[in-house]
């Protein structure tokens, strides 16, 4: 499969992207499609690269614009915001005229140049309504362009042929009302795309930081410019003041203030020196800095969150799909709905009223603030999660994760800090190497341990290595055979360890994860290991505690120390010695909503398969990509903001979906007549159908005031 990205211009609601996705997915070739109308984006799944042209055809052939990349869209967007408010001055400046010679001035002469200029305000300043709406038509997509050219045409062609006396003397003229439907909706337009703009403010702010070229250390020893997408890992690069940082590294040389807002929104510079990191996108306020690469520049923090922010606002959620459903068919009742209304009023009344309600009737109905409404609240949600260190890679769980019953956690890593400590051990230094160079084979955090007290740098090790997820490792060479694990694996392996085990038991309490290691069924001694809870476990638990959500630990480690840890944190149940196996089983099992948080290899399956899952930017490539979302600071207070970013945001967009169902609900009965005392002309209809797709972004903006 090809996934194919492109930006997307002159969308002008959600049916727009609709029809798009709607459209292509028919395309031989094409697999699955997802645009966007809130990020003016969409992807698409080909099965064959050659249909590229074809697709980039089909959306130009259906009024929109392709764009080359996100700079090129930010252009055009404002650029098209500009015309609107062109636009929009001009019909309104027209419109009043219109309405001066409709009240002040009377006769003929005054019929004709109120058709005159509502003509110019119909058909230049709203011709982009017309185009969508024929090209919309053509490929059997009706969206609100359809609306809004049904409800205009209809009050000026009704105008023009009253002007020519076609319904009899004393006809009622509708150029004015025909001027100020298409000065409303620009009006509503300009609104809406200038808060969308607002809406989209992080992700346009991460993609106007770009890091092209920098300096890399050669062979010769010198600095030379070079391109940043060619920096590998290890290379060693020189970012001088006033530059961004294009990969993520170690400092090696000096000391800078350097702007982080692209990550956080803080403002405040923060001090970077010698062996710290420092993460691509970061702008030096003043010093120079020799930094090693650590990722590659298409690898780096920046790029992570270009993609995530980019992929997450593709998906689409259940409840997304549901409403682009009713959307699809929202458009066409409503025109049947509207013939209904005309025929009804024809009948009972006469043409002039028939007309009223009926043009009426189609510009109050707004698709718009139902298509809004869970897109526009999932795009901030998005934006308010990565600046406060939270990677949502998928808002389906993002969805689910206000529903949940259930947090299933791992231990080491997770509860605690990654980095264990040796705490007492009684090996010989000659054993106690030999047993570092077999553990540097491992990326376990008690092999990460042993290496680091070890000061080990590369691997010496010429036999072969045999590692047991949950167990340890047996290592042979030259007909040796070594065994480093817990106590349950020496003894499978039948050796000894009374002695090794009476030792490590002093220290039970302060450290209780032990490792034994033996040679040749001969125990040579054992180490045992302290670690401290990681930051924000204690109010994690006490919140879930609190919100009646019940937590877990699932943990391959000893039963003792994961019972210490169970205890500290005030868990009442907890599991140890299992395998990924055993704690995928027990997930399987479980008849509640669960969120499972881990960070290793050997979560990956229950990572997978839980409703929600979350792991770390620290924690294994497989780990980060099996999980919902990636908690970029070893701080689990994120996940209570996780939570809460979750409940508001379903909150939201059951606020948007329940004013959007109330509105068209309420109004279209209005509109239509069915209340004797109140009625509706069709500029006032449409007008409020602006206020309904303003009143929705305006809600979904409250997610921006969520804090930490």
């Amino acid at each position: 499969m090809k996934e194919l990205r492109l930006k997307i211009g002159k969308m002008t609601c959600t049916n727009c992207s609709n029809g798009i996705e709607k459209v292509c997915k028919k395309i031989d070739g094409v697999e699955n499609a997802s645009v966007s109308y809130i990020n003016s984006s969409g992807v698409f799944l080909l099965r064959d690269e050659n249909i590229i042209n074809t697709i980039k055809n089909k959306i130009i052939s259906l009024g929109y614009e392709i764009l080359e990349d996100e700079f090129g869209l930010n252009k055009f967007k404002q650029k098209e915001l500009k015309k609107l408010k062109f636009k929009l001055f001009l019909s309104f400046t027209l419109s009043i005229l219109i309405m001066y010679f409709e009240m002040f001035v009377s006769g003929e002469f005054s019929a004709l140049i109120q058709g005159i200029l509502s003509m110019f305000v119909i058909f230049y300043c709203g011709k982009d309504f017309f185009k969508h709406a024929f090209l919309g038509v053509k490929n059997k997509n009706l969206d609100m362009n359809t609306l809004i050219v049904l409800g205009s045409l209809s009050a000026f062609l009704y105008s023009l042929m009253a002007y020519f006396g076609l319904f009899g003397e004393n006809s009622q003229l509708y150029f004015s009302g025909g001027a100020m439907i298409i000065s409303f909706v620009l009006l509503g337009k300009v609104i809406e795309e200038s808060i969308k703009q607002r809406a989209s403010t992080y992700q346009n702010n991460l993609n106007k930081i770009n890091a092209n070229k920098t300096l890399v250390l050669d062979k010769n020893n010198e600095f030379k410019e070079s391109l940043s997408s060619f920096v590998n890992i290890g290379d060693e690069i020189l970012v001088k003041e006033g530059q961004c940082v294009c990969v993520d590294g170690v400092i090696l040389k000096g000391q800078a203030q350097i702007d982080m807002s692209f990550l956080n929104g803080e403002f405040l510079p923060v001090l970077k020196k010698e062996n710290d990191k420092i993460e691509a996108g970061s702008i030096l306020i003043n010093g120079n800095l020799h930094i090693r690469a650590s990722k590659k520049a298409m690898d780096s923090t920046l790029e992570r969150l270009k993609d995530l922010v980019f992929k997450a606002s593709s998906i689409k959620t259940p409840l997304t799909k549901l409403v682009d459903k009713i959307s699809a068919y929202f458009v066409g009742s409503i025109i049947i709905i509207a013939l209904c209304v005309f025929i009804f009023w024809l009948i009972k009344v006469n043409l002039n009223l028939a007309l009223f309600h009926a043009c009426a009737t189609l510009l109050i109905s707004c698709p718009c603030a139902l298509g809004l409404a869970t897109p526009i609240a999932l795009s901030l949600a998005f934006s308010k999660g990565a600046r406060n260190f939270i990677l949502i890679k998928n808002p389906v769980a993002l969805e689910l994760l206000s529903s949940i019953k259930l947090v299933l956690f791992d231990k080491t890593g997770t509860l605690t800090t990654n980095d264990l400590n040796i705490f007492k051990h009684n090996l010989s230094d000659e054993d106690f190497n030999k047993l570092a160079q077999i553990e540097s084979q491992s990326f376990h955090p008690i092999a990460k341990a042993i290496v680091k007290k070890a000061g080990i740098k590369e691997n010496k090790l010429l036999g072969e290595s045999e590692v047991l997820l949950a167990k340890g490792i047996k290592y042979s060479e030259e007909g040796e055979i070594y065994i480093s694990g817990n106590a349950d694996f020496l003894q499978e392996n039948y050796i000894n360890i009374d002695k090794t085990r009476t030792f490590l038991n002093e220290f039970e309490e302060r450290a209780p994860t032990q490792l034994y290691f033996a040679k040749n069924k001969l125990c040579l001694g054992g180490l045992c290991f302290e670690n401290s809870i990681k930051q924000g476990a204690k109010e994690l638990i006490s919140y879930l505690y609190n919100k009646k959500i019940s937590s877990i630990i699932l943990s391959g480690d000893n039963e003792k120390s994961v019972s210490k840890i169970a205890k500290e944190l005030g868990i009442k149940e907890f599991y140890s010695k299992l395998s990924p196996d055993d704690k995928l089983n027990f997930l399987q099992k479980c008849k509640k909503e669960v969120l499972f948080i881990g960070d290793g290899i050997n979560d990956a399956a229950c990572l997978s398969s839980a409703n929600a899952s979350m792991s770390f930017a620290k924690a294994s490539e497989l780990a980060q990509k099996s999980g919902d979302f990636i908690l970029m600071k070893d701080d689990l207070r994120l996940v209570i903001f996780a939570f809460k970013l979750a409940n508001k945001t379903k909150t939201i967009i059951k606020e948007n979906l329940f004013w959007a169902f109330i509105y068209n609900t309420c109004c279209i009965p209005i509109a239509a007549g069915a209340l004797p005392f109140i009625t509706l002309s069709p500029h006032i209809a449409a007008l409020a159908m602006c206020c309904s797709s303003i009143t929705v972004v305006l809600n979904s903006l409250r997610l921006k005031a969520l804090k930490f």
